[in-house]
């Protein structure tokens, strides 16, 4: 989850906040392209190397969650973290062998999977609770003649290609019997399309997390649909070959890590918030919104979860956003669930 960037449409103060947050975004991409550079592979490897994991995170992400849960108190080993300002740079970095390991949503990992990348999905969690899959969201302005999803067509939609933002359009377009081709898609990042937003020149955005949680609390802005009433996906914790053949041991304890902390945050949202907020910079009550989003319950990855994700693969080709439907299989390695089982037992927790 990366900071979003506020509407210049509410006065002078939402405009200074606005150049804080574009600031903060430059700052972000910085630190994205130094991560790839510091944390090239090398061949060989020393020994603290070998006990080091270099992970993928996102501002607001597994770094914040494990810091709120306490679980960053006592690794026995180095963590390495390496910021993105959004899933697709991090994934690209995680192919490269640049990082071991990242958060990122089913959509955006089966949109790099199916372009090819040497990526597997080593763990997995599912949202649970009312509030699930409402964070992710098509916006529209509070003024807009917009009011259903049959008026998108011939509409310019902003979202990351092969995001969750993209998924969720598909989904919701399927089961209102509407053609994805009718839709102008306009493929920006968060950033650039909140700035396309200031200015008028798109007419629907879909994401996810505060910066749905800024457009509605914040500015104003009315969610035209939400995946709120749709089957809720899941997201994943992916990494590269190299890292798990590597780093099997360091890999397990950090999933393990992960689905702790996710454990205690659906006991804590408001301590995983303030955390969260403190983090990003956001109002409380974004980071609350947007951690109502991520808490969940960590799910296997097995045969049935992996005929699940198929679905995306067709959605995406039915879609035309990727050439061919890969074999899924290749892309979940399931061989971390018994750690990440152990650790959410009533024993480990």
């Amino acid at each position: 989850m990366t900071e979003p960037v506020a509407s210049d449409r509410q006065g002078a103060g939402v405009a200074q906040r606005r150049s804080r947050l574009w600031l903060w975004g430059g700052v972000v991409l910085a630190l994205a392209v130094l991560a790839t550079i510091l944390f090239r592979p090398v061949s060989g490897g020393t020994a603290d190397e070998a006990r080091t994991l270099v992970v993928g995170d996102q501002r607001g992400g597994a770094q914040a969650l494990l810091k709120a849960a306490g679980e960053l108190d006592d690794v026995p080993y180095q963590i390495k973290w390496a910021l993105f300002p959004a899933a697709s740079p991090l994934l690209e970095a995680l192919d490269a062998g640049a990082i071991d390991i990242g958060g990122i949503g089913a959509a955006p990992f089966a949109f790099a999977y199916a372009s090819g990348a040497q990526i597997r999905a080593v763990t997995a969690y599912r949202p649970t609770g009312d509030h699930a899959g409402r964070a992710s969201a098509i916006v529209v302005p509070k003024n807009s003649p917009i009011q259903t999803l049959a008026d998108l067509r011939g509409k310019k939609v902003a979202t990351i290609r092969g995001s969750a933002g993209q998924d969720l359009v598909l989904r919701l377009l399927e089961r209102a019997d509407i053609d994805p081709r009718t839709i102008r898609w306009t493929y920006l990042s968060n950033g650039e399309s909140k700035a396309a937003w200031a200015s008028g020149s798109i007419d629907a955005w879909s994401t996810w997390g505060s910066y749905v949680g800024i457009a509605v609390l914040e500015d104003g802005d009315r969610i035209l649909a939400d995946g709120g009433n749709l089957p809720t996906g899941v997201g994943f914790y992916a990494a590269n070959d190299r890292a798990i053949e590597q780093k099997r041991a360091l890999l397990g304890d950090y999933v393990a890590r992960l689905a702790r902390a996710r454990a205690w945050a659906r006991d804590h949202l408001d301590d995983y918030a303030r955390v969260l907020a403190k983090e990003t910079g956001i109002p409380f009550d974004v980071a609350r919104f947007a951690a109502q989003s991520y808490v969940g319950n960590a799910v296997p990855i097995d045969a049935a979860l992996i005929r699940e994700q198929a679905g995306i693969f067709e959605r995406y080709h039915a879609a035309g956003i990727i050439p061919d439907v890969p074999r899924a299989d290749k892309g979940y390695d399931g061989s971390f669930n018994r750690q990440v089982a152990e650790a959410t037992s009533p024993a480990g927790v």
